[in-house]
């Protein structure tokens, strides 16, 4: 039997899969691989740009208590209903701040734009979308996740389609993953 001072000092691991700008039309568009790694995580974030209804449903089909998301500048008014332009809450006592910014712009003032909506709220993660440029990077004690983009265009030089893996256990490890 576990007592609660041995459950604190052994967190088990939580795996949160970060996605966003899917631009795609029907939740049935997302590639296989991205379904697999929701099946595998425990946790879903979006962060923006679903673009239609359907996208938003899927997600919280697959996961209805641990699906969390932001709309993005692409998004209808029914999307902007449904979701806030920010958001904040814990996973495993780990403050994890999400939004797309309405522009982006220059990578340091995106960051500091990023930076400045959650310097309130004390998070330990952001994620972030809009650019469709996975990237992985501290700000002082501040981890800023951005997934890259959810969907495959095999028309375009754009980068490859991609998801952020993010483990909370002891330490919070993030991976960006490639999607073909």
């Amino acid at each position: 039997m576990f007592s609660i001072n041995s459950l604190q000092k052994k967190r088990l691991k939580t795996k949160i899969l970060v996605i966003g700008d899917t631009h795609i039309s029907s939740f049935k568009d997302l590639p296989n691989k991205i379904l697999q790694c929701i099946k595998d995580s425990n946790w879903i974030i979006h962060v923006g740009d679903y673009t239609t209804e359907d996208i938003v449903k899927g997600f919280n089909q697959l996961k209805p208590n641990y699906f969390k998301g932001v709309y993005g500048n692409s998004d209808p008014l029914i999307i902007r209903k449904l979701l806030p332009p920010k958001i904040v809450f814990e996973i495993s006592g780990i403050k994890i701040g999400i939004i797309h910014p309405e522009s982006g712009g220059p990578e340091a003032f995106l960051k500091k734009r990023i930076m400045k909506e959650f310097r309130e709220h004390n998070v330990d993660i952001i994620a972030y979308g809009h650019t469709h440029d996975a990237k992985i990077q501290w700000v002082g004690k501040t981890l800023l996740v951005n997934p890259g983009r959810g969907y495959i265009d095999e028309f375009s030089y754009a980068p490859s389609a991609s998801i952020a893996i993010i483990t909370l256990g002891k330490e919070i490890k993030v991976e960006i993953k490639e999607i073909n």
